[in-house]
């Protein structure tokens, strides 16, 4: 299945159960940066796109309160399939699409983010569809997760961070990740990456087929840092986040 995992229907189901979510700051600091380059107040926007919405409740739902219209797009029919039957406000829709076509008019859309996807996107054809649809002053935000996952207040910290830690370096250790996952890992700082216009910002924010054995073993030293036999035992954890964002003139170049 390879870097395609969660394209077939059992991917997606997973995608939709475990795949985390990002914090209410992340999608606070997209709509600062769009407010702030506004020419006029505003309280909601008209129209946003997530490119790579997977099942959407990940980062397409989230922006419904700050958007008349919200579109979630992802090149895969079983995500979409699984985000067209969650729950979801009336403001959102979903569609099948890739980045680099967007299925939307010209000067549209205030928002186009992609959350987690972007290393997987042709980003010089991405970034021409971007300033076909962004309307002026409109913003594009690329964002993701990368590094291992650290437990927030559990008295075990000391006993679980080390083992999430190696669950995250582990797959580059034994070669498994791909180049869109190392585009993670040094948290889009490849030239590729950089957004086209001059008003831009940079910001942080604080499942390759591992071998079975390792795995087992990694769950079962987890439980057992966890003191707990539970395998639907739960635990509070964070994920750094790095977001870049940029702002299409309101003037022609």
């Amino acid at each position: 299945m390879g870097t395609r995992y969660f394209a077939d229907k059992q991917g997606a189901q997973n995608y939709a159960i475990y795949r985390p979510s990002y914090p209410d700051s992340v999608f606070a600091s997209c709509i600062n940066f769009l407010k702030n380059g506004a020419t006029n107040e505003v309280n909601k926007f008209p129209f946003a796109v997530d490119v790579g919405c997977g099942t959407g409740h990940q980062s397409t739902v989230p922006l419904a309160k700050y958007f008349d219209s919200v579109l979630g797009i992802d090149i895969s029919k079983e995500q979409i399939s699984e985000a067209k039957k969650s729950k979801h406000p009336e403001n959102v829709d979903f569609k099948v699409s890739a980045g680099e076509a967007l299925p939307v008019e010209n000067e549209t859309v205030s928002l186009l983010q992609v959350a987690a996807a972007a290393h997987w996107m042709d980003l010089a054809k991405f970034y021409k569809e971007a300033d076909r649809v962004l309307t002026p002053g409109g913003v594009v935000a690329l964002y993701s997760y990368a590094g291992a996952a650290q437990t927030s207040n559990h008295p075990k910290s000391a006993e679980i961070d080390p083992i999430l830690k190696e669950i995250a370096e582990r797959p580059v250790e034994r070669g498994f990740f791909v180049p869109g996952n190392d585009m993670v890992r040094r948290r889009y700082t490849d030239e590729c990456f950089q957004i086209p216009y001059s008003d831009k910002t940079r910001m942080e924010e604080a499942e390759p087929d591992l071998t079975k054995q390792w795995m087992e073993d990694a769950t079962s030293r987890l439980l057992n840092a966890l003191e707990t036999t539970d395998m639907s035992s739960q635990f509070t954890y964070y994920l750094e986040v790095h977001m870049l964002l940029g702002r299409k003139p309101h003037q022609p170049k």
